[in-house]
């Protein structure tokens, strides 16, 4: 099951960067559109993902699952240290591998390689030599499968979750390809996989948590990150391109999502 998990995924590396913040650095409560590794070199405090809350000390590797709301907090006297791996994971290019596999939390202790490659992700990343990219996405690929290794933390799919997805699969495809359509219905979907709307939103329901319209929303807030990202775009354009022919709808929908608007966004650093 794991093979062929991992046969259908996709890392696009976004940063990597080791950082040494100053004793007044906090983190305030955020979610980011894609998922991240935080090494912990120096210092110690606690995390908070949603709802759990972590103490975190030196060697501990925190995997942070994109679209969970976060926060770092530490006494007023400690500088930290720490480096920061930034990068999407997608199983068949549309679900995060994280969430997915349940990889999210404070592994603590998680000992010497864990911690050669993230130093070795911010040295490549910070060099950018010929062909770093690729370099990047097989170090990334290797950090996420010795964590699941050896930490054998059950997945959260499992195997009825995954035939669901194959099951989906069509639509999701139809979702990936119609992304830029703002008439892309819910309809549409039920009728690419010959079933019930009412039987369409169970299923949807049942494997994201979600309804499918809440599913393609997020997925076009999603493209929208890429490209208030890369793409030296007006919000319009993107807010266009993304699916969305309402601006202000788009605005909503986007602040909801990510915690801050979009051009919030933009200017935000890799941290």
């Amino acid at each position: 099951m794991l093979e062929h998990l991992v046969s259908h995924l996709a890392i696009n590396p976004i940063s990597a960067i080791h950082y040494l913040c100053t004793p007044e650095w906090r983190l305030p409560p955020r979610k980011l559109q894609n998922s991240y590794v935080t090494l912990l070199t120096g210092g110690h405090g606690t995390v908070t993902m949603e709802d759990k809350v972590y103490r975190v000390g030196p060697g501990d590797l925190i995997l942070f699952p994109e679209g969970i709301l976060h926060s770092f907090e530490h006494p007023a006297d400690v500088s930290m240290e720490m480096v920061n791996v930034h990068f999407h994971a997608k199983v068949y290019g549309l679900m995060d591998f994280l969430r997915l596999q349940g990889l999210e939390g404070v592994f603590h202790d998680a000992a010497s390689f864990p911690e050669s490659i993230s130093h070795e992700l911010a040295r490549v990343f910070a060099l950018k030599p010929p062909c770093y990219q690729v370099f990047m996405v097989q170090l990334i690929k290797s950090l996420l499968l010795y964590v699941m290794y050896h930490f054998q933390r059950e997945t959260s799919t499992g195997i009825a979750g995954l035939k669901q997805l194959l099951k989906l699969f069509p639509a999701l495809e139809m979702i990936e390809q119609r992304l830029e359509d703002p008439d892309l219905k819910q309809s549409d979907l039920a009728a690419k996989l010959r079933i019930s709307g009412v039987y369409l939103r169970k299923m949807f329901n049942g494997l994201f948590g979600e309804s499918p319209v809440k599913f393609i929303n997020h997925r076009r807030i999603e493209r929208a990150c890429k490209l208030l990202r890369e793409a030296d775009l007006p919000v319009k354009a993107v807010a266009e391109k993304s699916g969305f022919r309402d601006l202000q709808f788009f605005y909503r929908v986007f602040v909801r999502t990510t915690g801050t608007t979009p051009a919030r966004y933009r200017n935000m650093s890799d941290f």
